[in-house]
């Protein structure tokens, strides 16, 4: 299965498990010795811990807003080579009686066969500043 495919079942899968917090299609696109690295949630390795680290992201953050958040896949500066993506996308986040927080980031996937074995969140420092920002002005109206 070519890679940017079973990305796209990863992100419906993972989009799911946001909605019913059940982990285990999420986990089986990953190699038991899987990477993550997220700027807000460190470096996670093994399968079980990345999981872990998602759950524990949407907690403490995406899960706190009152509407869930959206995201908007980008073209532009999508790249697929071989076992590598890059997919660029924007997320919206809102809450009510605020302006919605827009926040640019991508992922870096690497597959190894049909499993990510490295997945790395990437968000631009000025983007990670606009957060803090919004947090600090409206993080009083989260859940």
């Amino acid at each position: 299965m070519k890679s940017l495919d079973r990305y796209n079942d990863y992100y419906d899968a993972f989009e799911d498990a946001y909605d019913d917090d059940q982990w285990d299609a999420v986990a089986s696109f990953f190699t038991e010795d899987a990477v993550y690295e997220a700027p807000r949630g460190g470096r996670a390795e093994g399968r079980d811990a990345v999981m872990k680290c998602f759950k524990n992201s949407l907690d403490e953050f995406d899960r706190r807003f009152p509407v869930k958040r959206r995201i908007e896949v980008l073209e532009e500066g999508k790249e697929v080579t071989g076992d590598y993506l890059k997919i660029p996308g924007n997320i919206y986040y809102e809450i009510p009686g605020a302006p919605t927080l827009a926040i640019y980031m991508h992922e870096d996937v690497w597959f190894r066969g049909d499993c990510i074995c490295r997945l790395v969140d990437v968000i631009p420092e000025q983007e990670q500043e606009k957060m803090a920002k919004h947090l600090e002005t409206y993080g009083h109206l989260l859940g």
